[in-house]
This record gives C-alpha cells, structure tokens and sequence, in this order.
C-alpha cells in the first residue's frame, strides 16, 4: 500500500502541534533530516539551525501510536555508526520496529564537517565508509551482534540493544551508482535521488546543484536506477521481491490545467534552469487532482514506489494531497 509521509522542520515547541495536523490529515509518517546547520551560501550563524533526529523521533512516537518514524537520513559521517544503530534499535523498542525506518547517509555538507573540525572525504570514501555502517546495521537489525573488521568501522563481536520483536527497517538514499548498488545489498527501502547522470554534486553549493538534478530527472532515469538496485541486490543473493522504494516529493501545486506551464516556468526559474516541461518529473506534482493522480499511477507502475516523503506542506495541501491523490491510487 503506498504510504506518504511528511519530512518535518518545525522547531521542537511546534512539535506537538504537527504530529496531530499529521494526524488528522491521515499522513502515514514523519520524518526528520539530520544536519547541524545549512548555510545554503548564508553566514553560518544565520543559517538554518538543525535539531537531534531522535529526540524528535522519539516525541513523536509518544504523540502518536500510528505514524511511521523515518530519518531522511542520519549523518554516519560524525562517529562511528554503530551510535546510531543503537538509537534506532531503542526507538523500535519503544514504539514497534515495523514503525521504524532507519534512514543513514554518508554526509553531504562540507561545512558542517568543517565546524567540527573533521576533514570532509572524498566521495569515494564516503561511500566506503557507508557500506561497512549498512553491513554493521544488517547484522546488528537482522542478528541483535556483529563483528566487522573494515578500513572504517571495526566492530568486535558488539551486541546493541535493546531487541524488539522486530527490527527497524533499513533505508539508504541516492542518485549514484555506487550507492544503488550498496542499497541493493543492503537496505530494506531504497530511497531515488536525483540520477547523478544530470549532474555531479561535486563542489560548492551542492544543495543547489541537487535542486537542479532533481528537476531534470525523469521517470525513465529512476526506472534505470531501480534496475541496478535489483541488480545488485541479485548479486548479493536477496529476495528483490521485499525491496520497497521511497521519493522525497519536493513540490506539490494544485492548479487548473491552463496554468501548469506557467507554474512550471516558475519554478524552473526559481531553481536556475531553462524552462521546460516537469510533467516526467517523479519528485514534481502540478496540476488538477486528476492529473497528479494519473502521474502517481504511472510512477508507482514503473518505479515500485511504496513510500512518498513530502518535504515541508502547508498541511491543507499535505492533508488534500493525500486525500484526493495518494488515497485513490492506494
């Protein structure tokens, strides 16, 4: 059944508050990013102010005994993994682990690696390191211990705790080959990026440049990203058929149909991108309800997609989207 959730940013005293909007809309879950700080080209002391993903997390399971606890994702970049893999494992005691998706990333911000005074690595030492933290989380969510001896992260036969009846589920997001085939090994819901066949986020500014690969990606893009998901995961000898697939919706616009275009050309023009049409566009949604809910059809069809991760909505469009949308293609 195709689920939509609701990536939240809301200061911690509005957190009560939005769990029961999520609530009342019929929302299926909340998530929650991890970042110290996003400057997105600011000073950093007036930049955008992150908070700590389970302590949120955790409020929210105790406001609501429904909602899917999700991190989109959690930075493993800071210590080792193994920190976080407890965190996750004491939430799905609390609440239920079928209620759990643990979300991990390798760290995408230089700066904040820079404010704590840890060299930032090269990609492909992020993704090294990412693959041992997504062998370490199998085997502590699938066996309760692990040993690991990798170049990055050692564990020596650890047991973590506390168990539930069952474990979170684990999640692993990205647009590059590398890390599909990692979550092909690996992961439980795989979240599509962006396809790094658009863009390199390489450099300055990659909050930017992810703006601008996710608007030129298309359907067809993320159908090929799947394919080497489940390439992998043959490989590494999984069953494919329990492999789920998540979106990060970054744009919801109810309109009539004779202002698509001009919609459309706004929000090419906001992110820096020639005009064009978004209509293949899987992150992008414009239009009557209708036409969102011929497009959803068309990418759950193709993509497999399970899970719809809504980045902040007002949540009278959170709450229309899921009723006159997602609720009819489910």
């Amino acid at each position: 059944m195709l689920k939509l959730h609701s990536q939240g940013v809301l200061d911690a005293g509005d957190l009560r508050e939005q769990i029961q909007s999520l609530d009342r809309a019929g929302l299926d879950g909340f998530f929650v990013s991890d970042h110290l700080f996003v400057s997105a080209g600011q000073a950093r002391r007036d930049s955008y102010r992150g908070g700590d993903p389970f302590i949120r997390l955790a409020v929210a399971g105790a406001l609501s005994e429904r909602l899917t606890l999700g991190t989109c994702v959690v930075n493993i970049g800071f210590s080792h993994p193994g920190l976080a893999v407890r965190s996750f494992l004491e939430l799905a005691a609390l609440v239920g682990g079928e209620r759990v998706l643990a979300g991990i990333g390798g760290g995408w911000n230089p700066e904040e690696f820079d404010a704590l005074g840890i060299e930032f690595p090269s990609f492909g030492r992020r993704m090294d390191r990412l693959e041992e933290a997504a062998q370490l989380a199998r085997a502590l969510f699938d066996e309760g211990t692990a040993s690991l001896a990798g170049e990055y992260v050692t564990a020596r036969d650890l047991p973590l705790g506390p168990t539930s009846a069952t474990p979170p589920r684990l999640l692993l997001g990205g647009g590059s080959d590398r890390l599909l085939e990692i979550a092909g090994r690996y992961a439980d819901v795989v979240d599509l990026n962006g396809s790094s066949r658009r863009l390199p986020l390489g450099g300055s500014q990659p909050l930017g440049k992810d703006a601008v690969r996710r608007l030129t990606t298309t359907v067809p893009d993320l159908e090929a990203s799947v394919e080497r998901v489940f390439a992998s995961a043959a490989v590494a000898g999984r069953n494919t058929d329990t492999l789920q697939f998540s979106i990060v919706v970054s744009t919801v616009r109810f309109c009539s149909s004779s202002e698509v275009a001009s919609v459309e050309h706004e929000i090419c023009m906001e992110t820096g991108i020639k005009p064009q049409s978004l209509a293949d566009c899987p992150y992008v949604f414009i239009g009557p309800a209708e036409r969102m809910q011929e497009q959803l059809e068309d990418r759950v069809r193709r993509i497999g997609l399970s899970h719809l991760i809504a980045v902040p909505l007002d949540y009278e469009t959170l709450a229309r989207f899921q009723r006159e949308v997602v609720a009819r293609v489910a």
